[in-house]
């Protein structure tokens, strides 16, 4: 494996040292508006992999409004992470079995497990090659030898992203959903990669990102998600990518970057590929004239008398083979490869089967000459040539047409219309897709219950297309965006229609409506009351104490609001979010009231900045000092509540200025979200760490002998209040999972998704839920 060819530097040499472009000496990132930058201890390179302990801080890129991001001290500079467990084993120490790499490419697959575990390898590698040359092959086998949970730490893929017909959106949310993340644009999934967690992301088929309807996606996801990536310096990426502009802008991201290209001879064991062109079903293959192309052999295998030339390039080879390969398809199979040909993308046979020109015997006679898919029933023209010279010998598509064919396989109710809840998503989807074909406005991007049952990355695609057609988005549109549907997580049409109805309450009355009536026909028990977008992002939320009980604080980029916690509507002008000063916080990361009438916010760098609320102050003269930093913030009548990056929660009565904390630390690691409640004649605060758990605990007493909540991801936000159904607990992790419980209940409350992470939460004495995300604020209820 070699670096770029403009590098020149092998796999196992170290990259040469230096500051990448645009950054200062001892930081990481690449040049632009979407990079972080970070400085790092003294003598790193900065273009190698750095262990987050060895990073000082970072700086977030300017926002949208060309506000500059703040200085974030790592509270994890210094401190190495804990060494391999009991079930690990160091580098170089036994592996479990590798699962079987075929075609001959067992020197591939070696070079790729070296590279992941060389610390003084480049932290970008590029897999290259012709089509057909097998690239997604070993990248899934990759995934499969690596697994997140793998003994050897160095031997651990956490995600694999297929990129094919995604748009950014999609690939960020998808993305984000499988590192245990949510992120719907790409900023919102960096600022979560800042937890200094090491990653390994392998993405695939980056060139068919979009489809054939967005053709400048792969250039644009490079741009704008993966070289942002490569500025985090403990994420390790593989990417799929051939020569083209896509690939060029991760080569001048990391120059030092390694390429593995698959259409060098020495990546394919020639003994072992003669043995597996042997094996393949169909006519005789001569080896040595499509090594080392698999994708060559198995269409060499379709195809009578196929002799390419050994001298010429793979490509080359390729062309001259389809050509040979697409003269010898009898005519009465012609029609039905045509017809694949302008489906835009992957299809099973039954739906294959439906489109015009295509029937079952035909399809079935088709699939027979074509090379088998990657995936089970999921047929496609491949290698690429084969696709450009079957769609350059069919006429244009006529989308109406399609339209009515893929609609006529729409089952059909008791009352005549169509039954779109037991229609197959991948049938829906390319309606969806011919409907944005024909017209990037259609009217069928309204229809709610269609896009709730297509396939979702299908629907974010079209209404890209619309976007980049110049037309304004409609209120659904943007709930889409901001509900990130694009994920697993979501998959069922009610999640779906819950999470539509939060965003598009005040919005968009009846779609709004609709979908709320779908959720509640799922037995959904949750339901948005009022949404509040706010001027500026993001934003954080808290309920007011002493003088302003009863209202809603609201600290945006703007600055602090108040509102009415029952409708969200703001009450009043604008205060500024300082004591004393008018400069707005752009970054709040906590809000709390304070038992005085005013505020403490703290700031993504860990500042508490106390507010003046109307002019009620923070903190009286002579009340207790505030801490200079912290990780968390929460308050309550008489009491303030702080965490910190030891996991240790302090609890102060802001009367005498007496501070309780637990015997021990409740968390491994930073605290990161604090509320607290009356309860039991005393307070009753509940903590929530980085290591997924959440505490209660009441000053005074010891903490109970185990977290009331637990999950494998930081929490973001947690709240709690006595309502009239009795104490509400509200806890947020950062995969996105809000979870809504009543004190004793085991199985029911709510569990729910609401497109990003909660930011902050609050519960008002009624049991309204206040969820702060990145981009509004909603308010909740429990149904039932």
């Amino acid at each position: 494996m070699d670096s770029d060819n403009r590098a020149g530097v092998g796999l196992a040499d170290r990259a040469e040292a230096g500051t990448a472009a645009g950054t200062e000496p001892g930081t990481r990132g690449p040049a632009g508006p979407t990079a972080w930058q970070y400085l790092l201890d003294e003598g790193l390179d900065p273009a190698g992999r750095v262990p987050v302990h060895a990073v000082r801080g970072s700086t977030p890129p300017a926002d949208a409004a060309g506000r500059p991001g703040a200085y974030r001290p790592n509270p994890r500079h210094g401190r190495p992470l804990p060494g391999p467990g009991p079930a690990e084993v160091p580098a170089g120490g036994p592996a479990p079995g590798l699962p079987p790499l075929g075609a001959g490419r067992r020197p591939a697959g070696r070079a790729l497990l070296s590279w992941l575990e060389d610390g003084r390898a480049p932290r970008l590698c590029r897999i290259a090659g012709s089509s057909g040359s097998g690239r997604t092959h070993l990248l899934t086998w990759l995934a499969a030898a690596c697994p997140p949970d793998h003994p050897r730490p160095g031997r651990r893929v956490h995600a694999l992203l297929d990129a094919e017909g995604l748009t950014v959106r999609s690939a960020t949310a998808r993305l984000a959903d499988l590192l245990g993340l949510t992120a719907g644009e790409p900023a919102d999934l960096l600022e979560a990669l800042q937890d200094g967690t090491p990653r390994t992301v392998v993405v695939t088929d980056l060139d068919r990102a979009g489809g054939p309807r967005l053709p400048g996606t792969p250039e644009r996801l490079a741009r704008e998600l993966l070289v942002p990536l490569l500025s985090v310096p403990w994420l390790l990426l593989v990417v799929e990518a051939a020569h083209g502009p896509a690939a060029d802008l991760l080569a001048d991201a990391a120059p030092t970057g390694a390429v593995l290209d698959l259409d060098q001879p020495q990546w394919t064991d020639p003994a072992q590929y003669a043995a597996w062109c042997a094996g393949l079903a169909g006519h005789p293959v001569d080896p040595a004239a499509t090594h080392p192309s698999p994708g060559l052999a198995q269409l060499a295998a379709r195809t009578p008398g196929a002799a390419p030339d050994p001298a010429l390039p793979p490509a080359d080879r390729a062309a001259a083979l389809a050509a040979a390969w697409w003269q010898a398809v009898p005519d009465a199979e012609r029609a039905a490869l045509t017809a694949l040909a302008g489906a835009d993308g992957p299809l099973s046979a039954e739906l294959w089967a439906t489109l015009p020109g295509a029937d079952p015997a035909a399809v079935a006679a088709a699939a027979d000459l074509l090379p088998p898919p990657p995936m089970a029933d999921r047929w496609r023209l491949r290698p690429a040539p084969l696709a450009e010279l079957v769609a350059a010998d069919r006429p244009p598509v006529d989308h109406a047409a399609m339209m009515w064919e893929v609609a006529g396989g729409i089952p059909v109710r008791a009352d005549g219309g169509p039954d779109l809840a037991a229609s197959d998503p991948e049938r829906l989807a390319l309606l969806v897709r011919h409907a944005s074909a024909g017209d990037p406005g259609s009217p069928m991007l309204d229809e709610i219950d269609l896009l709730l049952h297509a396939e979702p990355a299908t629907v974010t695609a079209a209404f890209q297309h619309a976007e980049d057609a110049g037309l304004p988005p409609t209120p659904l549109a943007a709930a889409w965006r901001r509900a990130a549907p694009d994920r697993a997580a979501t998959a069922r049409p009610a999640d779906r229609a819950a999470v539509l109805h939060a965003h598009l309450t005040g919005r968009h009355d009846a779609a709004a409506a609709h979908c709320a009536d779908l959720a509640r026909q799922a037995d959904t028990r949750w339901h948005a009351v009022w949404q509040h977008l706010p001027a500026a992002g993001p934003c954080a939320a808290a309920l007011g104490l002493g003088p302003h009980a009863g209202h809603l604080l609201l600290a945006d980029g703007t600055g602090l609001h108040l509102a009415d916690p029952a409708t969200g509507r703001l009450l009043g002008p604008v205060e500024p979010s300082t004591e004393g000063g008018t400069d707005p916080e752009p970054h709040p990361r906590a809000l709390t009231a304070t038992p005085y009438g005013g505020a403490l916010l703290l700031n993504a760098s860990g500042e508490l900045r106390p507010l003046a609320v109307r002019g009620a102050p923070a903190l009286p003269d002579g009340a207790p000092a505030l801490p200079g930093a912290g990780t968390a913030v929460a308050g309550h009548e008489g009491v303030l509540v702080f965490g910190g990056p030891d996991g240790l929660v302090h609890c102060v009565e802001t009367a005498t200025g007496t501070a309780h904390r637990p015997d021990a630390p409740l968390h491994e690691g930073p605290v990161t979200a604090l509320g607290a409640a009356a309860a039991d004649g005393g307070t009753l605060v509940a903590s929530g760490g980085e290591d997924g758990r959440v505490w209660t605990w009441m000053p005074g007493r010891p903490p109970l002998p185990a977290p009331v909540d637990r999950r494998p991801w930081p929490v973001t936000a947690v709240a709690l209040a006595a309502t009239p159904a009795g104490l509400l607990l509200a806890a947020a992790w950062s995969d996105g999972l809000l979870r809504l419980r009543r004190w004793g209940e085991r199985h029911r409350g709510a569990d729910l998704r609401l497109g990003a992470a909660v930011r902050t939460l609050a519960v008002t004495p009624e049991g309204l839920v206040v969820a702060a995300l990145p981009g509004s604020v909603l308010g909740l209820a429990l149904v039932g």
